[in-house]
């Protein structure tokens, strides 16, 4: 009643047969893990596309770090720096939504997102340069009304620094016209009085 043996065709069978049953495992949890890249990603999508900016980010986030810098997590990140550049987003952060972008054309150059990025990258740039030219522009403006604020101020010190001029000036007339008059009268009572004593003396 001794145990049969074991043939060496059954331990190949068997090895086999566990070899097949771990492979299905690891299949299966990759399918699984693929499954729920693929759900998150469509849900930071959608989040993103109905303003839920600080949702769709933890959503690409998730997918980053599950993916470990495998698809999808070249089009995650590139999703990322979309959140970071969106117009309505409160927290919108050009300089991270570059930066971001510059990490998949790093990370993932062969990706079809890389060009995509590239493209965002030169846009986001382009509208940085043109709002630092706005505003250096607006200071410009800003100092030429102020400068023209100043000369309006001199201008205005000027004319009524004039007009007192040329009242100083009329008052110094009419004192030179009075003291004329006067000089006038006092040749008048001059004359008088030089006629009367010719008279007395004749």
């Amino acid at each position: 009643m001794g145990r049969k043996p074991v043939r060496p065709g059954q331990c190949v069978y068997f090895c086999l047969a566990v070899l097949v049953f771990l492979c299905g495992c690891t299949l299966f949890e990759e399918s699984n893990r693929r499954q729920q890249l693929r759900e998150t990603l469509a849900s930071g999508q959608q989040l993103l596309v109905r303003g839920d900016y600080d949702g769709s980010l933890k959503a690409f986030e998730s997918v980053v770090a599950i993916a470990q810098n495998q698809p999808p997590a070249d089009v995650a990140t590139y999703n990322i720096g979309l959140v970071f550049a969106h117009p309505h987003n409160p927290k919108k952060d050009v300089r991270q939504a570059i930066g971001t972008l510059n990490q998949v054309i790093a990370k993932y150059p062969e990706s079809v997102w890389a060009e995509q990025a590239r493209v965002w990258v030169g846009v986001l740039i382009e509208a940085e340069e043109s709002k630092k030219e706005i505003a250096r522009t607006q200071q410009l403006v800003e100092k030429s009304q102020e400068e023209i604020e100043r000369n309006r101020l001199a201008a205005e010190k000027s004319k009524h620094e004039f007009e007192k001029s040329r009242l100083e000036l009329d008052k110094s007339r009419q004192e030179i016209e009075k003291m004329k008059q006067m000089l006038e009268k006092s040749k008048q009572i001059d004359i008088e009085i030089e006629k009367k004593r010719r008279e007395r003396a004749k």
